[in-house]
C-alpha cells in the first residue's frame, strides 16, 4: 500500500479518482490491525479486477501535516475515507473489518 503526501491526495481528489484513503500515526495500536485488514481490501480488489482496481487504497500518516489533517476532519486514528469520482462518499473511525470495507465498495 503505497504512503501518500497531502499533495498527492489532493490531486488525486482534483483528478476524480476513486480511492480509499487510510489514516494513521505510527503510534496507533488499532491502526496495525486496520493496516494488516486493508492490505487484504487490496488484495482482493486486485484480484477482482481484470485490468486495474476500480479503487485505489492508500495511507497517510495523519501527523505529517496537521494542517491537512484537519482540513479532512481527522478527530482520531485509524479513519478511512473512501472517494469516488474525486468526492468523499465515507468517513469512519475505527477498526473496520476487510468485508465490510469491500461491502461499502459494492
Amino acid at each position: 500500500m503505497q504512503q501518500l503526501t497531502s499533495e498527492e491526495i489532493k490531486q488525486k481528489i482534483n483528478e476524480g479518482e476513486n480511492f480509499i484513503l487510510y489514516l494513521f500515526a505510527v503510534w496507533c495500536g488499532p491502526c496495525k490491525v486496520m493496516l494488516t485488514n486493508l492490505e487484504r481490501v487490496n488484495e482482493s480488489l486486485i484480484k477482482e479486477s481484470t485490468s486495474s482496481p476500480k479503487y485505489g487504497v492508500y495511507k497517510y500518516d495523519v501527523e505529517s501535516d496537521m494542517e491537512f489533517s484537519r482540513e479532512l476532519g481527522i478527530r482520531s486514528v485509524p479513519t478511512i475515507k473512501i472517494f469516488k469520482e474525486g468526492t468523499e462518499v465515507f468517513s469512519k473511525a475505527g477498526v473496520m473489518q476487510p468485508a465490510q470495507v469491500l461491502e461499502l465498495l459494492n
